[in-house]
């Protein structure tokens, strides 16, 4: 299977880089260096994810596993902005 960033961009991508908004109806395409970042970002969080679930399940495990989630994704909005 190739890579998810291989290949042409596909209608979501714009080719050019336009003003972040809030809802962004087209993501712009990343350089090297941000896939990069973004692929070591989510390596990481799989790593804490597998420990996690090394602690028995309860409330704060879940919120723990939220929280782990939560920050991934306004970490990877940043990056993508």
């Amino acid at each position: 299977m190739p890579h998810i960033y291989e290949g042409d961009p596909d209608g979501r991508q714009a080719d050019d880089y336009s003003a972040p908004s809030r809802f962004r109806p087209r993501y712009r395409q990343l350089t090297g260096e941000e896939k990069a970042l973004h692929d070591a970002l989510k390596d990481k969080a799989a790593e804490l994810e597998a420990l996690f679930e090394e602690v028995p399940d309860g409330r704060y495990k879940a919120l723990g596993m939220t929280s782990l989630e939560q920050s991934i994704m306004w970490i990877v909005k940043q990056l993508t902005s």
